[in-house]
């Protein structure tokens, strides 16, 4: 569910939302949560994306010339089927979605790097890691080549199970 911001004055307010007035408000946010939650345990991840400032990237998004000729391609290839403004609208939604993957794309090489890793490991309220950044880096690249390669003797012996189960 994804929420623009409203502040902590707003609550008393009956929820009736003036929605002409958010829209013109051309710096506001919009946040949407993802949450998983794990089979195992009573945790989750909760993911909160926002997208900073939603009224000033729904105008200007066409103003980049690569963005702005792939609109003139898609209006011409399909704008005699669908209204040009639904049509605008939709694209303008393909276009978020691919600066939301690329964002989470930027943010998993993030996660995957060991300055983070290794942040995260050595802060005191978390995991009060000891070990120096040098060995911790190498053992997590020791576990991991340990289980890429024991995942894939997994793999290959199923494979060949099934390879030898009559047909």
């Amino acid at each position: 569910m994804g929420l623009f911001s409203r502040s902590n004055k707003d609550k008393d307010k009956k929820d009736t939302i003036d929605l002409e007035k958010i829209k013109k408000n051309k710096n506001r946010d919009y946040t949407h949560n993802f949450q998983f939650k794990s089979r195992y345990g009573d945790w989750s991840f909760d993911i909160n994306v926002t997208v900073s400032h939603f009224g000033v990237f729904l105008d200007t998004i066409l103003s980049e010339s690569n963005i702005r000729e792939l609109w003139n391609d898609i209006k011409e290839k399909f704008g005699k089927d669908v209204d040009e403004q639904e049509l605008l609208k939709v694209f303008k939604l393909y276009v978020l979605v691919l600066r939301l993957l690329d964002a989470l794309n930027e943010t998993q090489k993030i996660i995957q790097s060991y300055s983070w890793a290794y942040d995260i490991y050595y802060n005191p309220i978390l995991f009060e890691g000891k070990l120096d950044i040098k060995t911790f880096k190498e053992l997590l690249e020791n576990i991991t080549k340990y289980l890429l390669t024991k995942y894939a003797k997994n793999t290959d012996e199923k494979t060949n199970q099934k390879d030898e189960q009559p047909k």
